[in-house]
């Protein structure tokens, strides 16, 4: 069993491949593909981003790189959990592609009948979101809260360097697959149109995403005449992601009446000062000071080293009383800048 206090969260590295493959092998998908060399390439661009977080924002005046941050979950020596944030996802290089999701009810006079149908039509975004990508928990440590600490960790890296983020988040979630992975929306839409199964389609987004635009309709699909198994999935969550989905819900995300054009997830978003955990968010400064009574449980994280964890805090003013063993497992020292985000919601 896995304890979220006894979680710590910190930055990809080097030897977290192995471990990172296994769990990549537990939901294969774009953002984590079970893959060694595209594992290989997440962990190195994901060095590189944090390493251009620590250089600071003088460094970056004509405007922040995108960037591609990884962070993993670990209890003791075991890797639990990964999950990764995109600062820029739908760029006019690359687009985010989704289906709108619109409701139209229509009315036969002659047959004195009323139909409400959903329509499905393509769109295409360069407005930069930055995205909640891909959150895998180990099968052993699902409901112990892992989970939301990714969530919190990723919302307050955003509160750390906002000028490195975009104004706005965004999220898709799984739906519903197959017992092999399949999917019943990619096989009634995309399938037919591109000849690809769903991973190889996935595969190629990472490379470009000309096909999306050059064969998927550009005219509405009625979601009522596709299968009945693909209606079921449409703008659905899968049983393993509706805790997540109830997380961004209670931090202040919304569904944006759009889904996935591969597999009909939905996606729900929201813009920073909507999220209430970042609003909740705050930089104080370490005290040389221990806990004097009881304290708060609240995800501390250090704005250099990038990692995290949760553990009973003292808010005194703008500082913040730790126990020593925090301040140690931290790497913090008295007068250092520490980040707290407070974990009712």
């Amino acid at each position: 069993m896995t304890s979220a206090a006894s979680v710590f969260i910190r930055p990809v590295a080097p030897q977290d491949a192995e471990a990172l493959l296994a769990l990549a092998g537990l939901l294969n998908t774009m953002n984590l593909p079970q893959d060694a060399a595209a594992i290989a390439a997440l962990i190195a661009e994901s060095q590189e981003s944090f390493a251009r977080l620590a250089t600071g924002p003088a460094a970056h005046r004509g405007g922040w790189p995108q960037g591609t941050y990884t962070l993993v979950a670990v209890q003791g020596e075991r890797l639990v959990g990964t999950a990764s944030l995109f600062s820029h996802h739908g760029t006019p290089a690359s687009p985010h592609y989704y289906f709108e999701v619109r409701e139209e009810t229509r009315h036969s006079v002659q047959l004195n009948l009323t139909r409400t149908v959903h329509l499905l039509r393509l769109r295409r975004d360069v407005q930069p979101w930055t995205e909640l990508g891909g959150l895998v928990v180990h099968p052993q440590a699902r409901g112990q809260g892992v989970g939301k600490l990714l969530v919190a960790a990723r919302l307050l890296l955003v509160a750390m360097h906002p000028d490195a983020f975009c104004r706005r988040l965004i999220a898709e979630l799984m739906p519903p697959r197959r017992g092999d992975g399949s999917s019943a929306f990619w096989d009634a839409i995309g399938a037919p149109l591109t000849g690809l199964d769903l991973p190889r389609a996935d595969h190629l987004c990472r490379q470009g995403k000309e096909f999306i635009e050059a064969l998927f309709p550009k005219s509405d699909l009625i979601l009522e005449l596709l299968p009945l198994e693909a209606q079921a999935v449409t703008a659905q969550v899968g049983p393993a992601t509706l805790p997540v989905r109830k997380l961004l819900e209670r931090a202040g995300f919304r569904y944006l009446e759009s889904i996935d054009p591969f597999d009909g997830g939905p996606h729900y978003g929201a813009a920073l000062e909507e999220v209430l955990p970042l609003r909740q968010s705050r930089c104080l400064v370490c005290l040389d000071l221990p806990l004097s009574e009881a304290g708060v449980p609240l995800l501390l994280g250090h704005p250099q080293s990038h990692c995290f964890l949760v553990a009973p805090a003292q808010i005194c003013g703008h500082g913040l009383r730790l126990a020593p063993a925090t301040s140690e497992q931290l790497g913090l020292r008295p007068g250092d800048p520490v980040w707290t985000l407070p974990l009712d919601w």
